[in-house]
């Protein structure tokens, strides 16, 4: 059996009886323990001397020495849980400060963990299988950051800091493997992937995920344009929140999102050179044998507002590096297709000042 309490600040999960826990949450490692914190900080807190912070979560909490404390910035109010039976997962979930293999080795003041993962199995494992459990649900977990397109360099694997506790029973006859094709790492990757990716998420945060611009960033790029043939007697402010609008209007379809989610990933795969017949140097240079940005910019365009929004597309392609527009700094697809949809929408705009038409 396993219970929840949650407090202002606290998420404790606490289990019937002991189990073995393997987690990057204590010093040693690898602890007996009937309970796991995760302790919500302020922002910036001091975590030069995080052990310390630690003990005094457990005096406070009336926590023993063995017991995992995970420290993070996110709200533990919104702590997502998945239950399958006896298995369980529960995860307090920031998606700030994204980390990918293509950062860069660099050093980082010690931050709280924004991904808190805490899984639970009923079964007896070896040492090694509860290791094999680790890896499991570490991978799990990075999964699920990689499919919630968090904005790195390359494929997000997760956060700078990330948290993950595994307990499970210990037993020197128990299962010697979990890993995600068993019967318990299954469950217990499928729990996890669920409760980091159920973390509910504003769609401007999912926008600067995928393009890696703002929705103020998108309008103030089809204003730069507007400007360039503005018509007669319309304030630029009612421009700028027709665009807006327009904007929002679109984003609310998943048909768009899946233009925009399809640019991102390939942006992903060709900037590590996985895109067969195109180089890592090759995609960096943007270079000209590869059409297909193009092509997935212009259905998008005909897809929103037929000839009308491809000729604007054609326009703001041509005119985005001299005008200096933001979306020009993006990647090889994603500036095309962000192109698309800012002149697409402001196709539609001009179909509403100079027609009337509704957007």
């Amino acid at each position: 059996m396993v219970e929840l309490s949650l407090s202002d600040r606290a998420l404790v999960v606490e289990f019937e009886t002991p189990r073995h826990i393997a987690t990057t949450a204590h010093l040693k490692g690898l602890v007996v323990s009937s309970r796991v914190a995760v302790y919500q900080v302020d922002e910036g807190v001091d975590l030069s001397k995080p052990e310390e912070l630690k003990d005094s979560v457990r005096a406070e909490l009336g926590l023993d020495p063995e017991d995992p404390v995970m420290l993070t910035a996110a709200n533990v109010r919104e702590y997502r849980l998945a239950q399958d039976g006896e298995y369980g997962a529960v995860a307090t979930v920031g998606l700030t400060n994204p980390a990918c293999p293509k950062m860069g080795a660099r050093y980082q003041p010690l931050r709280a963990s924004t991904i808190n993962v805490v899984a639970w199995v009923p079964d007896a494992l070896t040492v090694q299988g509860l290791l094999d459990l680790f890896r499991t649900v570490s991978e799990a977990k990075a999964a699920a950051a990689a499919d919630l397109l968090l904005r790195c360099n390359g494929r997000a694997t997760g956060t700078v800091s990330d948290a993950v506790a595994v307990a499970a029973f210990y037993d020197a006859k128990g299962y010697m493997w979990a890993g995600p094709s068993t019967s318990v790492g299954g469950k217990a990757a499928s729990l996890v992937y669920r409760v980091v990716t159920s973390t509910q998420r504003r769609p401007e945060d999912v926008l600067r995920s995928v393009l890696g611009l703002t929705l103020d960033e998108l309008t103030s790029d089809a204003m730069v344009l507007y400007k360039r043939a503005p018509v007669p007697g319309v304030p630029d402010e009612e421009v700028g929140r027709l665009v807006m609008a327009t904007l929002r209007d679109l984003l609310s379809d998943p048909n768009v999102w899946a233009f925009l989610v399809a640019a991102r990933e390939l942006d992903i795969v060709g900037s590590a050179g996985l895109i067969p017949g195109l180089s890592a140097e090759e995609f960096e240079q943007d270079t000209k044998k590869v059409i297909a940005d193009e092509l997935l910019a212009t259905a998008l365009s005909l897809y929103i507002n037929g000839f009308k929004a491809l000729t604007a597309t054609y326009w703001a392609d041509s005119m985005k590096e001299k005008l200096d527009l933001s979306l020009a700094n993006l990647p090889m697809f994603e500036d095309d297709v962000a192109a698309s949809l800012v002149s697409s929408a402001l196709s539609r705009v001009y179909d509403v000042l100079l027609r009337g038409r509704t957007p």
